[in-house]
Parts: C-alpha cells; structure tokens; sequence
C-alpha cells in the first residue's frame, strides 16, 4: 500500500468557540489521516474526538501540498 498525502478540514468547538484547521497528513489509507488528525488535535489542542467535525478528506499530490515537511519527504524538495 503506498503512502498518500491527504488535506483534512473542518471545525472544532473549544471553549465555547469554533475553530477551523486544515491539515495537511501523509497516511496510506484515509481512516489512518483521520487517526492521525484526531491524534494531532487532541494531543496539541486538548480536544475531545466528539468535538472535531472533519467537513472535507481530499487527497493532493505533492506539488499541492503547502507544508515544506510533506513537500520533502515527498522528494519535491
């Protein structure tokens, strides 16, 4: 299974207040880049899984991936 990269938006509530991210994961399946996003939010953000909502799962190649980290080990740069 080869790795993909996959941009991950949406919106999380904390502290009465409504955030929105987008998230750029390398994963090999979608369910993992879910994983992984809720693992990055909980453990940066201290939210709960409940209170993330994911409105958009798109997989980019690497030229559209905007974080330098994604482009390199993507062999772009």
């Amino acid at each position: 299974m080869s790795v993909q990269i996959f941009r991950l938006q949406g919106t999380y509530r904390r502290t009465k207040r409504n955030y929105r991210f987008s998230k750029e994961i390398r994963a090999s399946s979608e369910n993992d880049a879910r994983e992984q996003l809720y693992s990055i939010l909980g453990s940066c953000h201290r939210v709960q899984r409940k209170a993330i909502n994911i409105e958009q799962i798109n997989i980019i190649t690497p030229q559209q991936a905007e974080k330098p980290l994604i482009r390199k080990l993507s062999g772009i740069e």
